[in-house]
């Protein structure tokens, strides 16, 4: 794994290079998020935490391309029976593309792997629309704040989300 999350940062590093016309264009963002699990996944486990980064390239005017990961957390549940479900951690690994619908509105979709332990460990097609706005600072950075949703197909594991980052 380690290998693989290696290449995919070279890769993003190339990315940036080939695409990117000015490098003030090129946006990193870091951000914190929190999730509520949905579907059969919210049974056993009630909310997530997590850590995230997010590359962006201009493509064109209003298209950005995306390189996305991180690490989440999912707090597992107790049952009736005195039982405890084990947490969850994911380690989302995603690209996909990001358009600007007016001004700061955005919407974005990603799709990639999921890394998931703890429950039906393993690796996983993960997905994610989301829609977002970005708040412009009065020092000039922006702050990003995000609604989505996240579905990985293994064990059906869900959740709506929102990521609060800043840019870079």
């Amino acid at each position: 794994m380690k290998k693989f999350i290696l290449v995919s940062l070279a890769g993003c590093c190339m990315m940036t290079t080939g695409f990117s016309q000015k490098k003030d264009n090129v946006k990193l963002s870091l951000g914190a998020e929190l999730a509520l699990t949905t579907g059969n996944f919210s049974n056993t486990h009630s909310f997530g935490i997590g850590a995230t980064g997010q590359l962006e390239i201009p493509l064109q005017e209003k298209l950005n391309g995306i390189a996305y990961g991180g690490v989440m957390f999912f707090n597992g549940k107790s049952s009736g029976t005195g039982l405890k479900f084990k947490g969850v951690t994911i380690i989302p690994v995603r690209v996909g593309i990001k358009y600007f619908l007016t001004g700061s509105v955005y919407t974005n979709l990603q799709a990639g792997l999921g890394f998931i332990g703890g429950y039906g460990s393993g690796t996983s097609f993960s997905y994610s629309p989301q829609i977002g706005y970005e708040f412009q600072t009065n020092s000039g950075k922006s702050i990003d704040l995000t609604l989505k949703y996240d579905a990985y197909t293994k064990g059906s594991l869900s959740s709506f989300g929102f990521r609060l980052a800043y840019i870079l």
